[in-house]
């Protein structure tokens, strides 16, 4: 049986065997597998880039952080299941509470997807940043 697997084998005839084909449609369905994985990454740092957007948004017309900046991440990071530990914050000079008109101001979203195949085996984690930037619009006295 050893042997006649190992003639199949080394066999360089013209016809193709079952063996070659299962080999062939394996290595297939792991490149789709991989293909659909990294789409999905990119999608999620599509969402989260919308994400770190909404935020600037939200501090610019508001004037700095507050329960409002909270409620709208918590909405909107529920719509990503497949994202573990994401988070925001908010960079700039002085208190980002109250933040001035006209100073600039930087936030980042990060989070942790994993790239693992069609059954999520979870093999390779990726962090996933996004960064927007703005300036208050909003004159505390």
């Amino acid at each position: 049986m050893k042997k006649k697997l190992k003639r199949l084998l080394l066999s360089e005839r013209g016809d193709s065997s079952y063996i070659s084909s299962f080999v062939y449609i394996l290595v297939a369905v792991v490149l789709i597998a991989f293909i659909i994985n990294v789409f999905h990454i990119i999608s999620v740092k599509q969402e989260m880039d919308h994400m770190a957007d909404q935020l600037v948004k939200q501090i610019q017309l508001n004037g700095g952080t507050s329960g409002e900046t909270d409620a709208l991440f918590s909405f909107l990071s529920g719509q990503l299941d497949e994202v573990e530990g994401i988070s925001y914050q908010v960079s700039g000079p002085g208190n980002t509470s109250r933040i001035q008109i006209g100073t600039p101001f930087y936030v980042t979203v990060t989070g942790r997807c994993h790239l693992g195949g069609f059954w999520k085996f979870n093999l390779v984690p990726i962090n996933i940043r996004s960064q927007g930037a703005g300036v208050s619009e909003h004159y505390w006295k």
